[in-house]
C-alpha cells in the first residue's frame, strides 16, 4: 500500500500540479503526504531577507497542503544551495513510499539531479508526473515495461499497489527486428507472476531496437490507451548519473502519463 507520500514543494505554481497528483494518489490509498521544502540559502542574500522569503514560501506551502483531503505536514530544510537538495531528500524518502515530483523536461524548474539520487539511492519508486497532466487516471490501464532485468523486477514489485487498482494491465515487451526463441518467450513469467497476485494482466508485443525504445514504449502507450507507465531505470553511468540519450532519460523528458521508476 501507498500510506507515506513525499512532494517537494518550491512556492512556484508547479506545486498545484504537483499538490493534484499527490491528492489524487493519497485519496485512494488514505496515505498520509508530507511536503518538502527546500529553503536556500544564497551567499548573496542576507540571513535576514532569506529568512524571511523562507517563511514567506513556507507559508504559502503549508496553505497549499492545509487544502488537501488527506493528513499532511510540512518539512523545512535550510542548505547551502541545490547542489545540497538530493542528500538531504535522501533520507526521509528512504522512509516513505513513493517521492511524487514533476517530469524533468524544459518547463518544470525541477532539479533532475534530484530526480536521479533519488531513482538511484532511495531504494523506493518515484512517481513522475507530466507536467501538463490534468487528472491521474492510473487506476484505468497500466503498462509494465519489461525486458526481464533487475531494474525492471525492481519497478513491478513496487508498482504492485497501482496494479491492483487498475481496471487493465498489460506487461509489454519491445523486441528487436529478428527475435530469438528467448525473446519470444520474455515476459511469460512476469505475466503469470501478475495473475498469481490477482491481477488479470496480458502480454503486449512492439518492435523495435534498443535505441529506439523510448519512442517505441510512448507510441504503445498511446495506442493502447495507456494512463500509467511502470518502468525500471538503466542506461546509468558509473557514477549513478542517467545518460543524456538513455531509454529512462528520454521517457522521463517525453512521456505524456505519469511514470512509476524503480532501480
Amino acid at each position: 500500500m501507498i500510506k507515506d507520500i513525499l512532494v517537494r514543494l518550491d512556492g512556484t505554481p508547479q506545486d498545484d500540479i504537483r499538490l493534484a497528483a499527490v491528492d489524487q494518489i493519497a485519496a485512494i490509498f488514505a496515505s498520509h503526504i508530507t511536503g518538502l521544502y527546500f529553503n536556500l540559502q544564497s551567499p548573496l542574500t542576507s540571513g535576514e531577507v532569506a529568512k524571511e522569503d523562507g517563511d514567506a514560501v513556507e507559508a504559502a506551502a503549508l496553505a497549499r497542503l492545509r487544502r488537501l483531503q488527506q493528513e499532511t505536514h510540512l518539512r523545512r530544510f535550510d542548505v547551502a544551495g541545490e547542489e545540497d537538495v538530493p542528500d538531504t531528500a535522501m533520507l526521509p524518502a528512504r522512509a516513505a513510499d513513493t517521492f511524487v515530483e514533476l517530469c524533468p523536461d524544459s518547463r518544470s524548474s525541477n532539479p533532475e539531479r534530484l530526480i536521479e539520487r533519488l531513482l538511484f539511492g532511495a531504494g523506493r519508486h518515484v512517481f513522475l508526473v507530466p507536467n501538463d497532466l490534468k487528472a491521474v487516471s492510473f487506476w484505468k490501464h497500466a503498462i509494465v515495461a519489461w525486458n526481464g532485468s533487475r531494474e525492471a523486477a525492481r519497478a513491478l514489485a513496487e508498482a504492485m499497489p497501482y496494479l491492483h487498482l487498475a481496471e487493465k494491465v498489460g506487461l509489454l515487451v519491445v523486441e528487436g527486428e529478428h527475435p530469438t526463441e528467448a525473446d519470444l518467450l520474455m515476459g511469460n513469467d512476469a505475466v503469470q507472476h501478475l495473475r498469481h497476485h490477482g491481477i488479470n494482466a496480458v502480454k503486449y508485443r512492439a518492435f523495435g531496437e534498443e535505441d529506439e525504445t523510448a519512442g517505441v514504449l510512448i507510441e504503445e502507450c498511446r495506442k493502447l490507451d495507456a494512463n500509467l507507465l511502470v518502468m525500471g531505470s538503466y542506461g546509468h553511468s558509473a557514477l549513478h548519473e542517467l545518460l543524456p540519450g538513455s531509454t529512462t532519460s528520454r521517457l522521463l523528458r517525453r512521456s505524456p502519463i505519469p511514470l512509476v521508476v524503480a532501480h
